[in-house]
């Protein structure tokens, strides 16, 4: 074959097909929830506000893993994002969280964000957690006067007093009381029931009292009254002895159920979350009396759950007798009670309400590999915008792709990713466009593969940067055939927030989460960079709005670029925009700055004037 040298010049493609796009966002970018959403520590087992685990940047949360576990997690980013438009979400069983309304829920077809979910659809929420308990061995005597006294105890007084007819039970908390170092006087309260105050049995000693200030319950009233965090760190038989005092007290046993109630609806969400802990799924409902609210209820009503708490918990005094019926009426029917829709430790539970409640700070967590976490017993997410692309292909390096309807290539490994390759460059398909879902996670399997071949665990293992050199030149050999072939290709990225120090000082940069030798091969090879980010405004009605856009030119506090020269500097993060921009046919006032919903974001439209968001690595 003979070369000759070019007669014309190569014109500029317009073709949006044959254009390399690196994508990624902001790591606060739309997905957030209250600060005072609770999360459960793992190694502790005590409830932990979502906002202080972003404040102490080192706690563990819990994640839902493969095959639908419930499993523990370290967070690699802990985000404030300052103040948003929250909804609150209420399911059938009475859970309920505050969230943005593009925070992505777990469905039973993939992840969903809370705007494109409706009343009676349904959510994923912890069933059961498995061996969650603490090893806090907290004296059992206090156990039993604490869950006797939060559930028929009268804390407003000088002394604690205790009401209850049940002999059996009076009797025990009159032993648990003297075994403490503390008195008791027993009389018949205003009513005939049957009362016993707790006495110190000298001057200024005072068990039990000290005890209930220590936990932050002297005084409370009955609609006041809560669990105290150390409750929720006790081994597994302190807890199903606290529990089985509680309903001793609060519990009913039915002809086919069990319920509790309390006049503290904080105090009922508590017991809903620590039966899970044993596998018991309950539904919390509200209780009214001549139309006013007046604490809730929990009904466990699943056969297997009302067996499972009378083999794990039960009751004590005069409501076994009822108990042990119960028991022997559901071994003697097929089926019975509410049959819940659970997967493994999930649960689908139906949502009944989604209720705008205001303004709210919010903050979020980026979870490595699963891109989820447990909050409130629901399971959260931490890319639909490529799946617009003409004739989408994903290879999906990461699980996360079933809420969208595309076609995608599942990839476990840099083989299957190679393999993958191969086919698409055959060309025997209508393909028009691949997106690798993550390109982070792409280049992982890249660098095990490679330090597989030549027997090392890591890059640095090779002397004089020999593994640094063989990683790279992999890498930079697949993507640059990838980008030689006739599609679009969308490479997304999750984000990471570097410290960048100047003379001056130092500052906060956003960039995609690669390594500086595999983020710089594909800064080399893209056309356009484009960078998501979250922007507040307020419409004409003076409400808060959070819109969703994309940046495009270079700027000290995130990566971005369009060597095309024909985007503007900010656009909607939507792709009907993108399109209609790149191709020319975008208004000029479209152009500028649009802003997605309603008003305009002229106020917010200078490129990094929203760093406002604090994500920390750790």
């Amino acid at each position: 074959m003979t070369m000759t040298l070019p007669t014309a010049k190569t014109p500029k493609t317009t073709d949006l097909n044959k254009q390399t796009i690196l994508l990624y966002g902001a790591p606060k970018l739309g997905k957030c929830l209250a600060g005072n959403t609770l999360l459960y520590d793992p190694t502790t087992a005590r409830p932990v506000p979502l906002s202080r685990v972003v404040d102490a940047k080192s706690d563990s949360v819990f994640t839902m893993g493969l095959a639908g576990l419930v499993t523990a997690v370290q967070p690699s980013h802990y985000i404030e994002n300052g103040e948003a438009p929250l909804f609150r979400v209420t399911t059938q069983t009475g859970r309920v969280i505050d969230a943005t309304n593009e925070h992505p829920f777990l469905t039973r077809n993939g992840w969903v964000p809370l705007n494109e979910l409706a009343v009676n659809e349904r959510v994923g929420v912890i069933a059961q957690y498995h061996s969650f308990f603490g090893g806090t061995k907290t004296d059992p005597e206090f156990i039993k006067i604490l869950a006797y006294l939060i559930a028929d105890g009268s804390l407003g007084g000088t002394s604690p007093v205790f009401t209850k007819n049940d002999d059996e039970v009076r009797e025990e908390f009159k032993q648990a009381i003297e075994a403490v170092g503390d008195g008791y006087l027993e009389y018949d309260g205003s009513s005939g029931v049957k009362q016993v105050r707790v006495k110190g049995k000298s001057i200024g000693r005072y068990n039990v009292l000290n005890f209930l200030r220590d936990h932050g319950l002297d005084g409370k009233l009955s609609g006041e009254k809560f669990i105290p965090d150390f409750v929720f760190g006790l081994m597994r038989e302190r807890l199903s002895l606290f529990l089985n005092r509680l309903f001793t007290c609060d519990g009913s046993i039915e002809k086919k159920s069990i319920s509790y109630s309390s006049k503290s609806i904080r105090m009922v969400q508590q017991v809903q979350h620590l039966l899970l802990r044993f596998g018991i799924v309950s539904n919390l409902r509200n209780r009214f009396i001549d139309g006013q609210l007046y604490g809730a209820e929990l009904l466990i009503s699943g056969k297997s759950d009302v067996l499972r708490f009378l083999d794990e918990i039960g009751v004590y005094g005069e409501k076994q007798i009822a108990a042990e019926r119960l028991r022997e009426l559901l071994y003697s029917v097929r089926c019975a009670g509410t049959q819940l829709d659970r997967r493994g430790d999930i649960l689908f539970d139906r949502i009944v309400s989604i209720e705008p409640i205001g303004v709210g700070t919010v903050y979020d967590l980026t979870i490595p590999d699963t891109h989820n976490f447990v909050a409130n017993d629901f399971v959260v997410h931490n890319s639909s915008f490529a799946s617009q692309f003409p004739e989408a292909m994903f290879f999906e390096c990461e699980p996360g792709l079933n809420h969208l309807e595309v076609f995608k290539v599942p990839i476990y490994s840099w083989e299957a990713f190679l393999e993958a390759c191969k086919l698409l460059a055959k060309g025997d398909h209508n393909f028009k466009t691949l997106v690798i879902d993550t390109v982070d996670n792409a280049f992982k399997m890249c660098s095990d593969y490679v330090c597989a071949k030549h027997g090392i665990e890591y890059e640095g293992d090779m002397g004089h940067g020999k593994g640094w050199a063989l990683v790279k030149n992999e890498w930079h050999r697949v993507l640059t055939r990838l980008a030689s072939l006739p599609y679009g290709l969308i490479l997304i990225s999750h984000a990471v927030d570097k410290t960048i120090e100047t003379r001056t000082g130092e500052y906060t940069k956003t960039t995609p989460s690669l390594p500086d030798r595999a983020r710089n091969v594909v800064l080399g090879l893209v056309d356009i960079i484009l960078y998501g980010d979250s922007i507040s405004r307020k419409d004409a009605a003076g409400n808060l709005v959070v819109d969703r856009v994309l940046r495009t030119k270079p700027h000290p506090t995130y990566e971005a670029g369009d060597r095309t020269g024909r985007l503007p500097e900010m656009l909607p993060l939507d792709y009907a925009a993108f399109n209609s921009a790149f191709s020319g046919t975008a208004s000029n006032s479209t152009a500028q700055s649009p802003a997605p919903g309603k008003g305009t974001v002229a106020s917010n439209s200078t490129p990094g004037s929203t760093q406002a968001g604090k994500a920390v690595k750790q």
